[in-house]
């Protein structure tokens, strides 16, 4: 086994190649119980309420690559 102390990039993407034909067989998606179907329910009740929060909270805090200081 040779020491490889960075990944390579084409060394991965060949090896993405050799693999990305080898899908298995799909199994048939299974009916949800009445908890999984009120969880998720729940949850997208959840997200649409707090969506009109979120939406100022992005428009407040700072892009990514921008650093704010404090002017303390």
């Amino acid at each position: 086994m040779a020491h490889r102390p960075y990944p390579k990039r084409q060394r991965a993407l060949r090896q993405i190649e050799r693999h990305e034909c080898e899908v298995g067989p799909a199994a048939p998606p299974r009916p949800l119980t009445e908890f999984e179907q009120q969880l998720l329910d729940g949850t997208a009740t959840i997200v649409k309420a707090v969506a009109p929060v979120t939406a100022i909270l992005q428009r407040l805090t700072p892009p990514v690559d921008e650093y704010r200081t404090s002017t303390r």
